[in-house]
């Protein structure tokens, strides 16, 4: 969550922080990761700005905001978290198979080797069955992708992976939570590709990483 202490924040057209309006953006984004707020719940303004410690405005410009990005859908005058469907995780995972595919091969050495070393050991050390939180692994798989996707070089492509993966976030975990050792071994295989800057072995290992894990949830839910 960002950490406003200290902030000198400029102020909206409205004279509100802008500073308060993204923390109550994050902090309501970070409730519907941990799906603290699942799908179909209802948020009341009121009742986050109470929670959140902060006046309605910036909770409802956060409101907004998360409505316009698709996280939130309106039912009359009520805004819904939004629901994700297997349909909704299988496209996503479909475009994130063009997009992710063709930032690694943007960017397959501009990561620096230090930061892929030190990627490497975080996950060499995730050996089951040590026990680590769920957002632990969420951590670290996001900043191996969004590393990757930074380094393109290509920013709107960077933010679209980063969307697309909030958006498969919301999924469900449990559902592919089989998949703690073979999604470690896929992770290795990328990163040392991009230590060997091996363009198009880190390409395929990341198509194959994306293809394994749309296989996953094909195989549970029985298609």
């Amino acid at each position: 969550m960002l950490d406003t202490s200290g902030a000198n924040p400029s102020e909206t057209d409205i004279g509100e922080p802008v500073s308060m309006v993204d923390f109550a953006y994050e902090s309501i984004v970070a409730g519907i990761i941990a799906h603290r707020y699942a799908g179909g719940d209802v948020l009341q303004e009121a009742r986050l700005a109470q929670a959140l410690g902060l006046s309605r405005t910036p909770v409802r410009e956060a409101l907004g905001r998360l409505e316009g990005e698709g996280l939130l859908v309106r039912s009359g005058r009520t805004l819904l978290v939004r629901a994700v469907t297997v349909k909704d995780y299988l496209e996503a995972l479909h475009v994130r198979r063009l997009v992710e595919t063709e930032a690694i091969a943007l960017g397959y050495d501009a990561v620096a080797l230090d930061v892929l070393e030190d990627l490497r050991a975080r996950v060499v050390a995730l050996v089951a069955p040590r026990a680590i939180s769920a957002e632990e692994h969420w951590q670290l798989d996001n900043d191996i992708h969004q590393t990757i996707a930074n380094a393109s070089g290509n920013d709107l492509l960077a933010q679209l992976i980063a969307d697309l993966r909030l958006k498969t976030r919301l999924f469900n975990l449990q559902k592919v939570s089989n998949r703690f050792e073979p999604r470690r071994e896929e992770h290795l295989r990328i990163i040392d590709a991009l230590i060997a800057r091996d363009r198009e072995g880190a390409r395929q290992a990341m198509l194959e990483h994306l293809d394994n894990v749309k296989n996953s949830i094909l195989s549970i839910i029985g298609r």
